[in-house]
């Protein structure tokens, strides 16, 4: 799904996503947890102001952006961090 999305580079020149838009809503970028790079744009997991994760896959060759994944902040099995030991079921 294509998606408007701001970025800042750094100081490698390095774009990064620091807000996205999807239908009407506008969504802060809170933290930015991984990057990969793949064969045609990078892809970032990050955490939005509205405590879901999202995959977000740019800038394409057209300077285009694409969501790639969403993940519900109360999807199981789904959390960032957490305390204590996990066991496997």
């Amino acid at each position: 799904m294509k998606i408007k999305v701001e970025s800042q580079s750094d100081s490698k020149g390095q774009e990064s996503p620091t807000r996205f838009t999807l239908g009407t809503r506008t969504i802060q970028v809170d933290a930015c947890v991984d990057r990969w790079h793949g064969e045609q744009a990078c892809y970032f997991r990050v955490l939005g102001s509205d405590e879901n994760s999202y995959i977000l896959k740019g800038p394409l060759e057209d300077g285009s952006w694409e969501l790639v994944s969403f993940t519900h902040k109360d999807s199981r099995g789904t959390e960032l961090e957490y305390e204590g030991k996990r066991e496997l079921q």
